[in-house]
């Protein structure tokens, strides 16, 4: 059947875009609230450096993952999406982690748009024969995960 393995190959290559989007930007130095990286927060606050590094450092993993994932999408489909169902959970566990005021709800957009494609890819994979009518809903959804990463990088550059 030609539509199966046309939907292994495009959902690799979206899901190969968004592994690479997943984890632009580093922490700045000062995150703008005078601490810098190694200062400890009062007690129940975190800077935007720190919520910056726990990103940096625990979403690059994650992304990482994303990664490897898409590259054996082509072979399973099927369990590629499953695996980005977890990384989806992976990732929500992680903004638990991540509660600076400024940083958090910019992640939780980030979370959100790669949850939706997350979505998508699943339900892709359920059905190839819906490949073709995903087209513009996947690559908006990439445009989405990519945006909410630039924004994140951002809010941690600035």
């Amino acid at each position: 059947m030609r539509t199966a393995p046309k939907s292994a190959l495009f959902i690799t290559a979206l899901a190969l875009a968004v592994g690479l989007t997943g984890c632009s930007g580093a922490p700045a130095a000062d995150g703008g609230d005078g601490q810098k990286a190694d200062d400890k927060p009062a007690a129940s606050s975190q800077s935007v450096v720190e919520a910056c590094q726990v990103f940096a450092d625990q979403g690059a993993a994650i992304s990482n993952k994303a990664q490897e994932i898409s590259a054996s999408a082509s072979t399973d489909p099927e369990a590629a999406a499953a695996a980005f169902e977890d990384v989806q959970k992976e990732f929500e566990a992680l903004g638990e982690k991540i509660t600076n005021e400024k940083i958090s709800p910019v992640y939780d957009e980030f979370v959100s748009a790669y949850g939706e494609f997350s979505t998508i890819v699943g339900e892709v994979s359920a059905d190839p024969s819906k490949a073709s009518e995903a087209v513009e809903q996947l690559s908006g959804s990439v445009g989405k995960v990519s945006d909410a990463s630039q924004k994140l990088a951002e809010a941690c550059q600035s």
